[in-house]
This record gives C-alpha cells, structure tokens and sequence, in this order.
C-alpha cells in the first residue's frame, strides 16, 4: 500500500491523463472518419496509398498533426511539474497543476526544447521494439526531477 501523502492526488493526475489521451484517441477516430472515412482500406497497402498520396489523406496527416501537438501541449502542460511537486511537497493536485501551467507558460522556450527532447528520446527509444524505453524513460524521469528542481524547488 501506497502511504505517501500525495498518492490519492498522484492516482488522480494519472486518471486525468488517461482521460486527456482517450480524449486523443477520439479525435484521431473523428479526423479520420472525416477526412479517409467512415469505410476501411482493403489492405495496408491501401491505406498508405490513401494517407500519402490523396488530398483526403493529406489532410488528415496535416490536422492530425494539428491536433496531436494540442494534445501533447496540453499533456505537458498539465504534468510536467505536477508529479514532481506532488512528490516534494505537500500540495493539492490543483496547486500542482496551475504551477506546472505556470512554469510552462514562463518560459516557453525551455519548456518547448524539453518537449522536443522528450519526444526524440521516446521515438529513440522505441526505435529497437520498444527496448530502448528501459534506458529513455529513467533517464527522462530523472531529468525532468532536475528541471522541476530548477524550475521551482530552487
């Protein structure tokens, strides 16, 4: 059993996540209906020929893409400094949330930079069949445990 203070609002944090990339899911399912649907592709060759080389699909790259970095922005937004304040201090998930919000919004060069660092080293990482995120996401958590550090426990 989990005994630490912030473990109910940590769970919490994670569920809202979790609800942030159901939401995604649902859009990407809509952008696609939209622009390739509602039918399915015979094949896989197909569906590629479909995304890459029709204006429908063309679109759905350029809103998917659109609309998967709004998800990913506000995902980062949301959590970037929340887990590890949760962890540090004794606040409430509010409290954490508007200071992750906060910290972004303050400098959005930084945390734009991290983002892109984040993305580079999951796709490095999934890069040899997903066995490369056993290095990336202890490295990346570690890190991000310096960057709250710098970015508000300091």
């Amino acid at each position: 059993m989990i005994k630490a203070p912030a473990a109910g609002s940590i769970a919490l944090l994670g569920l809202l996540l979790i609800s942030v990339f159901l939401l995604w899911l649902a859009a990407a399912w809509t952008i696609f209906q939209l622009t390739l649907g509602p039918s399915m592709p015979s094949s896989p060759a197909d569906f590629l020929h479909d995304v890459f080389l029709t204006g429908p699909g063309e679109a759905m790259i350029a809103i998917g893409i659109g609309t998967g970095f709004l998800f990913a922005l506000l995902a980062m937004m949301i959590s970037v400094v929340s887990f590890p304040l949760l962890i540090d201090r004794d606040v409430g998930l509010d409290t954490a949330i508007k200071a992750s919000f906060r910290a972004v919004l303050a400098n959005p060069g930084p945390m734009a930079l991290w983002g892109v660092v984040v993305a580079a080293c999951l796709l490095a990482g999934m890069a040899l069949a997903f066995v490369g995120l056993m290095v990336a996401v202890p490295v990346l958590g570690h890190a991000t445990w310096h960057l709250y550090r710098k970015l508000i426990a300091e």
